[in-house]
């Protein structure tokens, strides 16, 4: 039996590597990548693109533009980073500007830029972050038809910093694309691709690249070198802040219910069952979560994956209040201030407290990027304390921030307490301080077929203690797992290129130890209702029987329908020596490669 290997996230080690979950299907039975495009900017959002680029006319600086596709922020904030350690080299000379890939206008601006840098990141097999589809399929169209004799991006240099995990096959495969396509557009590029690796130490990747950079900037001469004054308060790009008085408690922190079917349009889901899945004895924990999409305007297919806005826990959020020195039931608005372009917008557009946003849009547990550090230091009043957050946001102060942030994976909270002379306005701590929240994505335990109106979330709770000592719960499951029924979240669906053959009697092979057992849940549920007879195995592992052995009732009765033709268990900490799904693979390996 011929067959192809396909990789799929999950927690446990397979191969002596953290492989994150493996699937077998027989050749040429994988669909085509389902993709999505995300919808158009609206008018007024291009209307203030517009203004923008008039505004960088109007500056006699150069200019140049960092661009980042990003599904989880990591992108976003090394260019942040990057953009801050130019600007201390560069700054009075060049005028550096921060942009979403989905609002870069690549068509109108691509041919002008002088130094355009991209950082990219790659999603799931190989595919584009929701806000590079734009871009990737306007450069991959454009490179296809480029007559060489009149290259249209020539004299244009670019660099590239390529964001994946080298678990995954196509890794980096969006900043190559990116990186080939401005190539052969005629594109100069100042250096060599680097690349980052989520699955090690991403940070150490950019610091290195980063370096490179900056020598090859330098030996270019693209720039004048020029140092920026001294951050201000003033200047510390910052949301402009509304304080309001005796508002309506009807008209506070209101959040629009959307279709469910994209990202920028998430759809306030009931939570319709919780569930622990792990038995008494565990010390860990693993959350089965249902919500009803049934008033959405999205669908899905098994193996598709729902993404989901999290909250900050209230201990946090009240410390965090506390750092900032604003009571929790502080009410404002906040607009844009025209002054700093690179600002996102706004993630409420009317009346919120300081509790709603804290809860809902402030990344408070991740590393601070250097970028944060810089704009903090403006707000130190002691200046022992800013002079340390000078020198750790600075080109030479790559070790310090290393021991200091990244190696200790020291929260921005945590940094809060360490430099309490700093107490940032509530318009800088958005706008350049804290991350945006981010949407975590899991793959759909269920199917529509069984469940029609009904997403299922297979979810470890994350707790860890890290080296500063600080218990880290993670934040979006932990988050689910304190969910109540009856409760609404907000949620939307993403499709996925992890799917079922088309073949509904191609026989398959899974294999998915502890919570990457997920998208074959939906498998299986998918294959009962079709009442297929096709042959389908299943290798689940997880370390004791009686602790995370999941959803055990409904493999034994998949196997007992016949739904399954064989279960295969491997419990790695219950014997003498180590049992793995790897090793009842290689004992059946005559049956499955044959």
């Amino acid at each position: 039996m011929q067959a192809v290997i396909q990789l799929f996230q999950g927690p446990a080690s397979i191969f002596g590597t953290a492989l994150l979950g493996l699937c077998v299907l027989c050749a040429l039975l994988m669909n085509e990548l389902t993709k999505k495009k995300k919808g158009t900017v609206s008018v007024a959002l291009q209307a203030k693109e517009v203004e923008a680029q008039e505004e960088e006319e109007e500056d006699g600086r150069d200019q140049c533009t960092l661009v980042f596709g990003t599904q989880t922020g990591t992108a976003e904030k090394f260019a942040k980073t990057l953009k801050s350690q130019l600007e201390s080299a560069y700054g009075s000379t060049t005028a550096f500007h921060v942009v979403d890939a989905e609002q870069y206008k690549a068509q109108e601006r691509l041919s002008k830029e002088t130094l355009v840098i991209f950082l990219v990141a790659t999603y799931g097999d190989g595919e584009p972050t929701d806000n590079a589809v734009d871009l990737h399929d306007y450069l991959v169209e454009e490179s296809g038809k480029v007559d060489y004799a009149e290259l249209p991006l020539d004299g244009v240099s670019f660099a590239v910093f390529a964001l994946g995990n080298r678990q995954y096959e196509h890794f980096c495969s969006m900043g190559k694309t990116v990186h080939k396509c401005m190539s052969e557009l005629g594109a100069t590029p100042l250096l060599a691709m680097g690349t980052g690796d989520d699955d090690d130490d991403i940070d150490r990747d950019f610091d290195e690249w980063s370096a490179k950079f900056f020598e090859a900037l330098k030996d270019s001469e693209l720039f004048e070198a020029g140092v920026t004054a001294q951050v201000t308060t003033e200047s510390v790009p910052a949301y402009s802040i509304q304080k309001i008085m005796d508002a309506p408690a009807s008209s506070v922190n209101k959040i629009i219910n959307g279709r469910g079917d994209n990202v920028h349009s998430p759809y306030l889901a009931e939570v319709t069952c919780v569930k622990e899945l792990h038995g008494d004895a565990s010390d860990r924990s693993c959350v089965h979560v249902e919500v009803d999409i049934s008033g959405s305007q999205a669908g899905y297919e098994a193996g598709d994956h729902i993404g989901v806005y999290p909250e900050n826990s209230k201990d946090v959020v009240k410390k965090a209040a506390e750092l900032l020195g604003k009571p929790l039931d502080f009410c404002f608005s906040m607009t844009k201030d025209d002054r700093f372009e690179d600002l996102g917008e706004v993630f409420l557009p009317g009346a919120m407290t300081l509790e709603f946003a804290l809860t809902h849009f402030a990344d408070l547990l991740s590393s601070p990027s250097k970028a944060a550090l810089k704009m903090l230091s403006a707000f130190a009043t002691d200046a022992k304390e800013r002079e340390r957050l000078v020198m750790l946001c600075s080109v030479d102060g790559v070790a310090e921030y290393d021991a200091y942030v990244h190696v200790p994976k020291r929260s921005l909270l945590e940094v809060l307490e360490d430099f309490p002379s700093a107490k940032p306005t509530i318009g800088a701590f958005f706008g350049s301080i804290s991350p945006r929240l981010q949407p975590r994505y899991y793959s759909i335990s269920s199917s529509p077929k069984v469940h029609p109106t009904s997403v299922h979330i297979t979810c470890a709770v994350v707790r860890d203690v890290m080296p500063t000592g600080r218990v880290h719960n993670g934040v979006a499951s932990t988050w689910l797992a304190r969910v109540r029924v009856g409760q609404k979240i907000p949620v939307f669906l993403r499709s996925s290129s992890f799917k079922l053959p088309q073949n509904r009697n191609a026989p398959m092979i899974m294999v998915g130890p502890g919570t990457g057992f997920a998208p074959f849940r939906g498998f299986i549920q998918d294959r009962r209702a079709d009442s297929t007879s096709a042959e389908m195995l299943l290798y689940f592992g997880c370390r004791h029987r009686d602790h995370d052995f999941i959803y055990e009732e409904e493999m034994k009765s998949a196997v007992e329908d016949g739904t399954l033709s064989k279960l295969e268990l491997a419990f790695s900490r219950e014997g003498k020596s180590k049992d793995y799904v790897q090793h009842h693979i290689e004992k059946d390996g005559s049956h499955l490669w044959m």
